[in-house]
C-alpha cells in the first residue's frame, strides 16, 4: 500500500521556455547556463516575469505565436528600445533591468502576417493561480485529462468522475464502484473504457458508455493485494500488487505485478518484483519502470514517514515481461514517476521526503540518488505526492505537507531552469493553511495552456495559468 495512503496527495505546475538568446540586437547575457539546448518549452502566451534575486525582468514568448525570423520591438518602461530578432521557430527570450511595477509594450507580426501591439505587465506566479475553483469529491487521489475531458478519481467516494474542462462542471457520466473499495489509479484503454484498481477490492475494466465495471478476474493466479498502480499499453494491462500484511507497525509481503488480457478480462501473467510495496508504473514504446517503495512505517515521536526497507526502481521489456535493468535506491522510498521526451532519464519522487531521483537510461545509472537528491523542499515530513511532465520537458512537483510546487528540466535536471520560475506557494498569504496538492495534469481551459491540480485536504481543483 503506498506510503501515504493514510493522508492522499496532489500537485500543481508551471512552465518554461527552450533556448535562450535572440539574434540581433538581443543583448542575452550568458550567466544562466550554456545556450538552451535542452531548456524545456514555458507554455502558450507572451510574459514577463520578475525576479527579486537578480533585479532583472524576463520577457519571453513561446513558438507559435510570433513569425519565425521576424523582428520584434520591445519598449520597456524607462523608455528604452529594443529591436530583437525571433528563433527560426518564432520563439524569444530577453531580459533587461526593472521591478514588478515595470512593463513592456511590443509590437510583433504573426504568423499570419497581422501586426499586434501589445502591453505585457509584469507579474509573478501568484498572479496566475486560481484557487478552490470547484469542489471535486471526497478524497480526491488522481486526475486525468483524456480526450477533451478531466477525469478525477474520487476514494472516499469510490467513483471515477468525469467533469467539463473548461467550467470543471461534472458531468453525468461517472464510473461507481463498490462501497469501501477505495479507488486509486487508472488508465485508458480507449476514449470510454479502461482499468481502475482499488485498494480494497481489486481490480475493474470500466465503460462510462454502458456503466458496467465487471471485475477482473484471477483465476490461476494469486488475488490482487491491495493492486496500486496500472498501466495500458495496447490491449494489455500491468498494476502493480504492494501487498501489506499488516499496519502500525507496517509490514509487506513479497510485491508482484500483475498482467492482465484486457479483452478476456482477466490475469494471464505475473511478476515477482525485486524490492516489497510495488506503487507506479509508467512505460514507453519499449520498456515499462516500477518503482518499489519498499516498507515505510511511521515513526513517534513525529509520526514522520521513515523507509524501513530497501527500495529501487525495476525496468521490464514490454513486449515480453523479461526484467532487463534494476536501479537500488537504498531508504529512498521511490514512488511516483516521470520521463522525460527523449526518454533518456527517469525521474522519481521520494515518499520519506520531498526529493527526486534521477535515472540516466542511456547510461544505466543513478545521477541523483538518496545520498544527492534534487531537493524540492527541506520541511520536516514532506514527500513528492506526484511528477507531471508537460511534453515540452518541464516537470512540474510538488511538496505535500508545505503545499509548495516546483519545476524542474527534466532534461538537465535542473531545479527553477529559469531565473523568473520561482517555488509556487499555494496560499502565500495563510502560511497556517494545508491544502494537500495530490495530484496535477497540464491541460488547456478555455484555450489557454496551463496546470490544473487537485488538493486532497480541502478536496478543490485550482488552476495555475502557462
Amino acid at each position: 500500500m503506498r506510503c501515504y495512503t493514510i493522508i492522499f496527495i496532489s500537485l500543481i505546475i508551471f512552465t518554461v521556455i527552450t533556448g535562450f538568446g535572440c539574434r540581433g540586437s538581443n543583448p542575452i547575457l550568458n550567466d544562466i547556463g550554456d545556450p538552451g539546448y535542452s531548456q524545456v518549452l514555458y507554455g502558450s502566451r507572451m510574459m514577463a516575469r520578475f525576479d527579486p534575486d537578480s533585479g532583472f525582468v524576463w520577457l519571453a514568448a513561446p513558438p507559435g505565436i510570433i513569425k519565425p525570423d521576424s523582428e520584434v520591438a520591445v519598449t520597456i518602461s524607462d523608455g528604452a528600445s529594443r529591436l530583437l530578432s525571433t528563433y527560426p521557430d518564432g520563439r524569444f527570450l530577453y531580459r533587461f533591468p526593472g521591478n514588478e511595477e515595470s512593463f513592456c509594450i511590443v509590437t510583433w507580426t504573426d504568423t499570419n502576417e497581422t501586426s499586434h501591439t501589445q502591453t505585457i505587465v509584469v507579474t509573478d506566479p501568484d498572479d496566475d493561480l486560481t484557487a478552490n475553483i470547484r469542489s471535486t469529491g471526497l478524497y480526491c487521489n488522481r486526475i486525468f485529462e483524456y480526450k477533451g475531458t478531466t477525469w478525477i478519481i474520487n476514494s472516499g467516494d469510490d467513483e471515477l468522475a468525469v467533469h467539463d474542462t473548461d467550467s470543471l462542471v461534472k458531468l453525468a457520466s461517472d464510473i461507481d464502484l463498490p462501497e469501501f473499495s477505495n479507488p486509486w489509479e487508472a488508465d485508458f484503454s480507449s476514449p470510454t473504457s479502461g482499468l481502475i484498481t482499488t485498494l480494497f477490492n481489486g481490480v475493474f475494466s470500466f465503460d462510462i458508455q454502458t456503466g458496467h465495471t465487471p471485475a477482473i478476474t484471477t483465476e490461476g493466479f494469486r488475488e490482487f493485494a491491495s493492486p496500486n498502480g496500472v498501466f495500458i499499453a495496447g490491449m494489455g494491462g500491468w498494476v502493480t500488487n504492494t501487498n501489506p500484511i499488516s499496519y502500525f507497525p507496517t509490514e509487506h509481503g513479497q510485491g508482484w505485478i500483475s498482467q492482465i488480457n484486457i479483452e478476456s478480462g482477466s490475469v494471464v501473467s505475473e511478476i515477482d518484483t525485486p524490492w516489497l510495496n510495488p506503487q507506479f508504473v509508467i512505460a514507453d514504446r519499449n520498456y515499462l519502470y516500477v518503482s518499489c517503495t519498499g516498507t515505510v512505517d511511521f515513526v513517534p515521536p513525529d509520526y514522520f514517514a521513515n523507509a524501513v526497507t530497501d527500495g529501487g526502481i525495476m525496468v521490464l521489456k514490454l513486449s515480453t515481461g523479461e526484467i532487463v535493468n534494476t536501479f537500488d535506491l537504498g531508504l529512498g522510498a521511490p514512488g511516483p514517476l516521470a520521463l522525460s521526451p527523449d526518454k533518456r532519464y527517469l525521474y522519481a519522487g521520494s515518499g520519506v521526503a520531498a526529493n527526486l531521483y534521477r535515472i540516466d537510461l542511456h547510461q544505466g545509472t543513478v545521477i541523483n540518488g538518496p545520498d544527492n537528491p534534487i531537493v524540492i523542499s527541506d520541511f520536516p515530513g514532506s514527500f513528492i505526492p506526484f511528477i507531471s511532465e508537460m511534453g515540452t520537458g518541464l516537470i512540474a512537483t510538488a511538496s505535500f505537507n508545505d503545499d509548495v510546487l516546483r519545476f524542474v528540466d527534466s532534461y538537465t535536471g535542473e531545479l527553477d531552469p529559469y531565473p523568473f520560475f520561482k517555488p509556487v506557494e499555494l496560499h502565500p498569504g495563510e502560511p497556517g493553511a494545508f491544502w494537500g496538492p495530490q495530484d496535477g495534469v497540464f491541460t488547456k481551459r478555455n484555450g489557454q495552456s496551463g496546470l490544473l491540480f487537485i488538493t486532497t485536504i480541502n478536496g478543490a481543483f485550482h488552476w495555475l495559468e502557462i
